[in-house]
């Protein structure tokens, strides 16, 4: 009823307007004609409004294409379907009481212990994949005592990881959903690392190794996926990984590979451009109203973390306000199915689409453009890139916290300077074990960093240790670790 009320007000001010002028100049306009003038207005609106949004669509391609392939080239069209490796590891998770697959999926048992065990699992695991030295820390003795009775179980996920092959989670539902739960199966793979760093402290990398391994697969499910959340989640579980990996001494020949791995899947942004076109898809047919839209957009306010833009607040609140996080699912779905209805396709929805379609396009077109910027700039640098261009303030998408496309070309670099540490961390270990008497390299091979170009890690001696360094300085000590000391034990 929002577009309706809107439309009425706007028809309402025109005829004013048209009523003042045929008082002014009574001959001038007869009552039928300021009815098929009203009746033009909502002609040119829907009409006109439909072909400049059609054209605004094929700048937005066309801004896709020029940003390169570094963002755009690597977006997957359409996931796989869910392989058999996929359901099984539900299965297996479902006995260390974790349900990582669809919402629909049958609900783990709620285990007490687990939720004592792992109470302190997330900060320990924090703690220690931060860390500039190579001391593995003691995991808490809940943790411990968990990781001890699930054993078993956890040893059939980490063996199915390692031997089942890629692992295909399938498309997203019809009403958007990921074929997954992103905090369960970011559980999971904290539970396999937190395993690793067991087994470094029981003197067994072979087994840490193992546990890693599994956990890189994990991670891979991901990495590759058609949105944008599933690559940030990914990236995530790399960093997590990675700062494991430092602990992990010696690292196994094989990890070059899945470094590689890491390397070559790991873009974070590469899901925006196909996401783009799915937006512009999405509100040209389109399949939701308006205030479905505005829902769908922008999940930060329901989750604390944003304000959203006037406008867009204007507009919700003119059709009841937002909704709570436990609720906005379910609302979504209602302003879908007012989809099908008569008033929809024959009012609502022609009235709504121009603007829809414009809004989409602009706020698309901005990532573009942003996205362009950022690729030719410094993202190492002491902060983020600002966005060079805002959404239009006629849109009601407008972001209003940190600009999506610098952050995640921020976290990819963090990413890939934290990779080029792991490596050089794994290579000067190598190079001392090989040496006679034990010495740590005075210089690292392809010290130079490619992830923050202008700058290298440089090595640093001192009393049987080495530090290694990226020079100069990049990113804040909490955001990214690219400083490492080894203790040579």
């Amino acid at each position: 009823m929002l577009t309706l009320g809107l439309a009425l007000v706007v028809l309402g001010l025109f005829g004013l307007v048209l009523r003042g002028v045929r008082r002014l100049r009574p001959g001038t306009l007869t009552r039928p004609r300021i009815v098929l003038l009203q009746l033009a207005l909502v002609a040119a609106w829907v009409f006109g409004g439909n072909l400049l949004g059609e054209l605004r669509e094929r700048s937005v391609r066309d801004a896709w294409r020029a940003v390169g392939d570094e963002v755009s080239a690597s977006a997957k069209t359409q996931d796989e379907a869910p392989n058999r490796a996929s359901v099984e590891l539900a299965k297996l998770a479902s006995t260390l009481g974790m349900r990582i697959g669809p919402r629909s999926a049958t609900a783990a048992a709620s285990d007490p212990l687990a939720d004592v065990g792992l109470a302190a699992l997330g900060p320990y695991l924090d703690g220690s994949f931060k860390r500039s030295d190579d001391r593995v820390e003691r995991a808490p003795v809940e943790l411990r005592a968990w990781l001890l009775l699930q054993d078993a179980p956890a040893r059939a996920v980490e063996e199915h990881l390692r031997a089942a092959g890629r692992v295909e989670w399938g498309p997203r539902g019809k009403d958007e959903t990921l074929p997954y739960s992103p905090s369960e199966l970011t559980r999971l793979h904290a539970v396999l690392t937190a395993s690793a760093l067991e087994r470094m402290r029981a003197g067994d990398p072979a087994g840490a190794s193992s546990s890693l391994e599994a956990a890189a697969a994990l991670a891979a499910s991901l990495r590759g996926r058609g949105e944008t959340l599933s690559r940030v989640v990914a990236a995530g579980l790399d960093r997590r990984l990675l700062g494991a990996l430092r602990l992990l001494d010696p690292v196994p020949a094989a990890w070059q590979q899945r470094l590689d791995a890491i390397e070559a899947e790991t873009r974070p942004a590469g899901a925006l451009a196909g996401e783009s076109l799915e937006l512009l898809e999405h509100v040209r047919r389109p399949d939701t109203t308006l205030r479905g839209l505005l829902l769908e957009m922008d999940v930060g306010p329901p989750l604390g973390e944003g304000r959203r833009s006037w406008l867009g607040e204007r507009l919700l609140s003119l059709c009841g306000l937002g909704v709570p996080l436990e609720q906005l699912a379910s609302a979504i779905d209602l302003e879908q199915q007012q989809t099908q209805t008569s008033f929809f396709r024959y009012v609502q929805g022609p009235l709504e689409r121009p603007y829809m379609r414009l809004a989409a396009a602009d706020y698309t077109l901005v990532q573009a453009r942003t996205a362009s910027a950022v690729a030719a700039g410094d993202s190492c640098g002491p902060a983020p890139l600002p966005a060079p261009s805002q959404v239009a303030p006629w849109s009601a998408l407008a972001e209003t916290g940190e600009p999506l496309v610098p952050r995640l070309a921020r976290t990819s670099a963090i990413l890939r300077a934290e990779l080029e540490l792991t490596r050089l961390v794994a290579r000067s270990r190598a190079l001392r074990a090989q040496s006679r008497p034990l010495a740590w390299p005075r210089e690292l091979p392809g010290a130079a960093s490619q992830a923050c170009p202008g700058r290298r890690f440089v090595a640093q001696l001192s009393e049987g240790q080495a530090e290694i360094r990226l020079e100069p300085a990049a990113f804040s000590e909490q955001e990214a670790t690219v400083s490492f000391r080894m203790l040579g034990r």
